[in-house]
């Protein structure tokens, strides 16, 4: 298996990790409710991302094909 391939994930993993932190730091200083919307559903979608890319990831573990860094 190619360790780029599970670079790939780790690298989507941190992006959508730093989007969910830019995105709570946003809905505190939102200036209005369309802006908290857009925040709020970047928080949501970014955190089942995570949920996802976390269980590919041990999905990968478990069949063998992830390497620990």
């Amino acid at each position: 298996m190619s360790r780029r391939f599970n670079d790939n994930l780790l690298l989507v993993k941190n992006l959508c990790e730093s989007l969910n932190i830019l995105a709570r730091w946003s809905l505190e200083d939102a200036g209005d409710d369309s802006c908290r919307a857009l925040y709020n559903d970047i928080v949501k979608d970014t955190s089942s991302y995570l949920e996802e890319i976390e269980a590919e990831i041990e999905s990968h573990k478990s069949k063998g094909k992830w390497e620990e860094r």
